[in-house]
């Protein structure tokens, strides 16, 4: 009985002890819940507290979950800097991405053209049209509308600043000015305007204005924006990178070269570069050089553009790190191991083998000659990859989905009907974005030039409006429009249409075409010239053959007799 109640013989076997009735030992697994261990430390054995009959129960919260506060979302970059650096790098190194943005860029300008303004004063809109066509060609509005579209794309936002160096009208060409003076000795001018005002501010226009001087695409990186609720107006600043800063300081320092090119840039950035302070841009293109904000957004409220790689972002990453893995393990298996084994071989042969063999790599034509069986194996890196074809196949889907693409589209091989349904929605796309690209040139590029240089007329409501040209785009190759083709050709010669319509389905100008065919009417680029000189030949046959004997020398010619008519009437 003692030895029961030894320490040491309780810890070893366990037993319950009479006096305390308490199991000592190894104890027995209960599943108990969390609540129930909560209460009873809190409670006691006795199941109360001092002071009354009732317990506090302390029970543990679920999980919540966040897909903001994950693991793979803090891995992503969080500010927008960084986004920008990531859009960028897998535009650069990976090829679904690259083509897509290529394509999205390309594919909705193809070949852009000017067309004739809609006019009642036809001079005015062939001088627009002259006008702004010169100055496309000199700007090179395709490659600019290609930048725009690429960043547009890429980043989802573009910053477009058109530069405007053209001088200031002065005030006397439009205005007689009348001085006086006072009997204080003071002079009093006073200005009034010309009866010949706009003739004399065309002909100055003229000279001195060749339209916005650059159109030039900002770094996202250098500029401060704040947009405000219950308004369109924006605060758009550059911020001045450190090469600007360093060029206008030596400038101040004496440079001859940095001054030259410190007098080129406006005065009010030279003295917000000199207070430090960010350069104010001005967003209203009436009022000279201003900066255009694209933005890819689908509401109002959201305070910037968002890049179409955004919902790419976890599956690019996670391909990446497939990558890593899968390049960790081929370089760490790039030299393939060899093993070399015989059966019941005695330590001493084995290393008269492991010398042989170290021979024979070393001597690609040294010979190994044993008594008994060796196997030589080697083992490289294509036995140790990964089996990710499973995962590329469906991050390749996800991609396809967040880019907007198909496979066929970027490989090229397919045929317009196999993918009937996901190119028309792509067309779609492409055809509302070349109507952002057309409100931005013709609205803030187009119309603020003509208005200056005088292309303007009155509706019939005797309302002013900008004579300003159209552009126009060519037919997207990602439609087979051969159906449509032929049903509104059909409805045209029914004469259900008109020609306009079939027209701008081929994208040709129908205001030009009507012209150009103008222009050719009855001379020898007139399509029916051919067959009018065929009815003049054929006239002026019967008319040889009526008054000559021509018919009587072909029938002797073919030995026939030939009798000519009675002229007194019919020959029985």
């Amino acid at each position: 009985m003692a030895r029961q109640n030894d320490p040491e013989h309780i810890k070893k076997v366990g037993t319950i002890l009479p006096s305390k009735g308490v199991k000592v030992g190894k104890p027995q697994k209960v599943i108990t819940s969390a609540m129930r261990m909560m209460r009873a430390n809190v409670c006691g054995i006795g199941g109360g507290v001092a002071g009354g009959g009732f317990g506090t129960t302390i029970g543990s919260g679920g999980n919540f979950y966040s897909p903001e506060l994950s693991t793979d979302f803090l891995e992503l970059p969080q500010s927008l800097d960084e986004l920008r650096n990531y859009f960028r790098f897998f535009y650069d190194n990976d090829p679904f991405v690259g083509q897509a943005i290529d394509q999205h860029g390309e594919l909705p300008l193809s070949k852009i053209r000017l067309r004739m303004p809609e006019a009642k004063n036809r001079e005015i809109a062939e001088k627009a049209f002259r006008f702004c066509n010169r100055w496309a060609k000199a700007i090179r509005l395709l490659h600019l509308l290609m930048e725009i579209s690429h960043e547009y794309w890429l980043l989802g936002e573009v910053f477009i600043f058109a530069e405007d160096t053209s001088p200031d009208m002065p005030r006397e060409i439009t205005e007689d000015v009348y001085r006086e003076v006072t009997a204080e000795g003071e002079v009093i001018e006073e200005w009034s305007e010309r009866e010949n005002a706009n003739e004399e501010a065309v002909k100055w226009l003229k000279k001195n204005y060749s339209g916005w001087s650059a159109v030039r695409i900002l770094p996202p990186e250098q500029i401060h924006m704040e947009s405000f609720p219950f308004t369109d107006e924006a605060l758009i600043e550059l911020v001045p990178d450190s090469k600007t800063k360093a060029i206008v300081q030596k400038a101040a320092m004496g440079d001859v070269r940095a001054a030259k090119i410190v007098e080129s840039m406006p005065e009010d950035v030279i003295e917000a570069l000199h207070n430090g302070d960010n350069i104010p841009l001005n967003t209203d293109p009436e009022a000279g050089s201003f900066c255009y904000y694209m933005a890819r957004k689908k509401s109002q409220y959201e305070p910037r553009g968002k890049s179409i790689l955004q919902r790419c972002l976890r599956v690019l990453v996670y391909r990446d790190k497939l990558r890593q893995a899968q390049t960790s393990i081929a370089s760490r298996h790039m030299t393939p191991y060899r093993i070399v084994y015989g059966e019941d071989l005695s330590l001493e042969q084995v290393e008269e083998l492991r010398e042989q063999v170290d021979l024979a790599l070393m001597d690609p034509d040294f010979s190994l000659v044993t008594n008994f069986p060796v196997t030589w194996e080697e083992q490289g890196a294509d036995q140790r990859l990964l089996d990710l074809s499973s995962e590329y196949d469906l991050t390749d889907r996800q991609l396809y989905a967040g880019l907007g693409v198909t496979e066929s589209l970027l490989s090229g091989e397919s045929s317009y009907s196999g993918d009937r349904i996901n190119l028309e929605v792509i067309n779609t796309r492409y055809m509302l974005f070349r109507e952002i690209l057309q409100d931005f040139v013709e609205e803030y590029l187009f119309k603020p030039m003509c208005e200056r240089m005088g292309f303007v007329e009155k509706d019939e409501d005797d309302i002013e409006y900008v004579v300003t040209p159209k552009l126009s785009f060519t037919r997207l190759a990602v439609r087979d429009s051969a159906d449509t083709f032929d049903h509104l050709f059909n409805l045209y010669s029914k004469g259900s249409i008109d020609i306009d319509v079939i027209l701008d389905l081929l994208n040709i100008d129908p205001v030009t075409t009507y012209e150009k065919l103008q222009r050719d009417l009855f001379t020898l680029n007139d399509p029916t010239f051919n067959e009018v000189m065929r009815g003049i030949y054929s006239r002026a046959g019967d008319t040889i053959v009526e008054n000559s004997d021509v018919a009587q020398l072909i029938a002797e010619k073919l030995g026939l007799k030939y009798e000519k008519p009675d002229e007194g009437g019919d020959r029985f």
